[in-house]
């Protein structure tokens, strides 16, 4: 009875095993089932999908291309350049449905120079949702004698700069005026400068990074220039700080020792937001900067207090026995 039994469960045992068996198994059949309808779903979708989608809803149009607005002296149109030239007879609307919409515009996106960043490219149904942060000029580049070659006292050439010290291309409509100078002595690498690229002027892009933090401030207060005695020969030099300067002359104007651009500072130099609020306090208690009864005077934030050092000739002197206030 027993050996009977066994070779009940070893005949149902092989009868699984079989070929049979496994074909007629209820997971292969739902496989084979399920493999089945894919390939008639594909096969339908590529016959009849050209009338099932309405190509026209899913057609791409300036419309559906949705980013911030572009600066007011910019140029190109952005959505213009994100559909093609549509002047062409055989032009042909990109599809929202194409799966290389999205990594065709960031690279068309990436060609424009007044872009800083490319922060999101998605694709729907309603269209394209691109946010973009644009260049903003923050300053202008003052070149003055020497390092303008062939030339006899020529005017001074102003050039925009960004807050990373990239060099702004044409179209920058703003008058040199709604900007802080910089003032370096003989800027290096201008040999190198292109539209759109990286002065490579270490003084230069701690300057712009200056005129960035104090870009909502600085003509509120009456300033006019930021230099460095910085040359070539120390130009990431710490120790010798960055002014600010009025529009009043060498001699006459007020100078505010700023310090070191921002990450770059000495130990016990305050950050930049200690440095703005130290003189937004001594113009609120004492005026503009550019004021007449503010000439001839030194002022140093380094501490993140807005120190009197006295006239020029004064401060001068103290400048030579500190590094830092105390």
């Amino acid at each position: 009875m027993a050996r009977k039994r066994r070779n009940d469960i070893l005949d149902r045992l092989m009868a699984k095993l079989s070929l049979r068996g496994a074909l007629l198994h209820p997971a292969t059949l739902y496989l084979c089932s399920s493999a089945l309808v894919l390939f008639l779903a594909i096969g339908c979708w590529q016959r009849y999908g050209h009338r099932i989608i309405d190509h026209e809803a899913m057609a791409l149009t300036p419309e559906k291309i949705h980013l911030p607005a572009q600066p007011t002296w910019s140029r190109t149109d952005l959505r213009q350049l994100v559909l093609g030239d549509t002047a062409d007879p055989a032009y042909v609307a990109p599809s929202i449905m194409d799966s290389t919409l999205v990594p065709q515009t960031v690279s068309a996106l990436r060609s424009v120079g007044w872009i800083e960043q490319i922060d999101r490219v998605e694709k729907s149904k309603a269209g394209l949702e691109i946010d973009l942060t644009y260049r903003q000029p923050v300053a202008v580049v003052e070149i003055t004698g020497a390092a303008q070659k062939g030339r006899l006292k020529p005017k001074p050439q102003l050039l925009h700069i960004d807050r990373t010290a990239t060099l702004m291309g044409g179209g920058v409509a703003n008058s040199a005026e709604d900007f802080l100078r910089i003032s370096i002595h003989q800027p290096m690498y201008m040999d190198q400068l292109i539209a759109w690229s990286q002065w490579q002027d270490v003084r230069i892009q701690q300057a712009a990074a200056i005129c960035d933090a104090v870009k909502d401030d600085w003509k509120p207060m009456g300033l006019y220039r930021l230099m460095t005695w910085r040359d070539r020969s120390n130009a990431s030099d710490r120790r010798i700080p960055f002014q600010f300067w009025t529009n009043m002359g060498q001699r006459t104007g007020v100078r505010i020792i700023w310090g070191n651009a921002p990450g770059f500072e000495l130990p016990g130099e305050a950050a930049p937001p200690q440095k703005i609020e130290a003189l937004r306090a001594y113009v609120a208690k004492h005026g503009r900067f550019d004021d007449d009864k503010m000439s001839d005077r030194t002022l140093d934030v380094r501490s993140g207090a807005a120190v009197l050092l006295g006239d020029h000739q004064h401060a001068k002197r103290s400048l030579h026995h500190r590094s830092l206030p105390r």
